[in-house]
């Protein structure tokens, strides 16, 4: 069962189970008897500067202006390698794609 917080006018806080279905919106405060009503829990990653926050920040960003390639996969400044063929005769006879 999901834990929910509430806080009262007073600004006590206090948590209370319930399932999702049966949450209601305001509880009594245990402490002064007040109609306290319940928090937004914080969902997702809460450190502004961790690991996850900055992939998501990347994620977002490049949602609306993704990246532009320069170059090739895997060459270094853009410039393009010819592969490295075998010496071996036997090579020469085997089919190509």
């Amino acid at each position: 069962m999901p834990l929910y917080d509430y806080r009262c006018p007073q600004g006590d806080v206090f948590e209370a189970f319930f399932t999702m279905h049966d949450k209601p919106d305001t509880l009594d405060c245990p402490h002064c008897g007040q109609r306290a009503t319940s928090k937004l829990p914080a969902i997702g990653p809460s450190q502004r500067n961790s690991a996850q926050m900055r992939i998501l920040d990347a994620t977002n960003a490049t949602a609306e202006t993704p990246q532009v390639v320069n170059s090739l996969t895997g060459t270094p400044n853009g410039r393009h390698h010819s592969p490295q063929y075998s010496t071996n005769p036997l090579h020469q006879k085997l089919p190509r794609p």
